[in-house]
């Protein structure tokens, strides 16, 4: 730490330390013994996404979405389980109201357009 962060009176208690919060997850994740390997890795990447872009509101999951389909595309269509883990987690936001048939019909083309060419297509 250098000398002018200890000294200034900016308190850094607040701030998240994305490793140790990345940790933290994966420990708690781990800690599930009734969820595949896949499972674990998808919800890790979907609650490190959603840590970072600080999705707050029931109101940004869609974007929310659409973003993470954008960012982890060739992952997730790369691999059949994560790429099926995606879907359906897609299906239980919306079965709780979280997300409509519109933003899962988008991400699915999202994710169409990394399996065709291999790199996302507008």
């Amino acid at each position: 730490m250098a000398v002018d962060q200890v000294l200034s009176d900016r308190d850094s208690e607040d701030e998240v330390d994305d490793g140790i919060a990345d940790f933290e997850d994966r420990r708690m994740l781990d800690d599930f013994v009734d969820v595949t390997k896949d499972e674990k890795h998808l919800m890790h990447l979907w609650n490190s996404f959603v840590r970072k872009q600080r999705v707050l509101a029931d109101g940004h999951v869609p974007w929310a979405c659409e973003a993470f389909s954008k960012l982890h595309g060739q992952e997730l269509v790369h691999s059949h389980a994560l790429f099926w883990c995606w879907r359906l987690f897609m299906i239980k936001l919306w079965n709780h109201g979280l997300l409509d048939g519109c933003t899962m019909n988008s991400c699915n083309v999202i994710l169409e357009g990394y399996r065709g060419s291999g790199s996302y297509v507008k």
